[in-house]
């Protein structure tokens, strides 16, 4: 059976040494003067100011020139509802819609999840530039780049990052690293829509300068 190509950004599974991952994640904020939305499972970085509460601002992260790509911090995996304010405890009037998909617009000043463990290893669907790709073994252990795609969705707040194995190889400074494929019956290899398993090779917190694949 083929697989089915579900492009919807980065997903963290489990830790490095094997042992799941169980939701940890560190509020970061998104600035009202970011014109980029943010969907759960994109990929960010950090940029250089907090907020008034000294929460770190984050920004979607970009793909750079062919065979580089900017340090990255980890992934969405969460927004918090603009009515509240964790850092104050306060929230303002009126009902949340809970059915209501939860993304970032925009120039939107909210608060957002992020898995930023350097440890973590995520799931991601492997493309070229979000087209299908045939993934094969050869491609295992090798870096490559992410791509943004389109856009996030707006209808179910889901990310539309893929990687990008049309910019892969040994260089150190792609920013992510392939671990492996995700083992379940739906996932075939040497085919098209594979999900593959990859960690953060150049993270902001350990010098951004990543290792050479292999």
């Amino acid at each position: 059976m083929a697989n089915v190509s579900k492009i919807n950004g980065f997903s963290p599974v489990k830790h490095l040494n094997g042992s799941p991952y169980n939701g940890q994640a560190t509020m970061y904020a998104h600035s009202s003067g970011d014109a980029t939305a943010l969907f759960v499972g994109d990929v960010v970085k950090l940029v250089g100011s907090g907020n008034a509460q000294g929460i770190q601002y984050i920004t979607a992260a970009t793909s750079g020139g062919a065979g580089t790509g900017a340090a990255a911090v980890g992934v969405v995996v969460g927004v918090v509802n603009t009515k509240m304010d964790p850092v104050t405890g306060k929230m303002t009037n009126g009902s949340i819609a809970l059915d209501t998909p939860q993304y970032v617009p925009a120039s939107t000043e909210q608060y957002v999840m992020i898995a930023d463990a350097t440890d973590v290893i995520y799931e991601v669907e492997a493309t070229t530039a979000s087209s299908a790709y045939t993934f094969t073994a050869a491609d295992v252990g090798l870096n490559a780049n992410l791509t943004a795609g389109a856009g996030g969705s707006t209808a179910t707040g889901n990310s539309s990052f893929s990687l990008d194995m049309n910019d892969s190889g040994a260089t150190a400074t792609l920013p992510f690293k392939i671990v492996g494929v995700s083992q379940r019956p739906d996932n075939a290899m040497a085919t098209t829509a594979v999900k593959v398993l990859v960690q953060l090779n150049n993270s902001q917190f350990k010098g951004g300068t990543g290792t050479a694949g292999v």
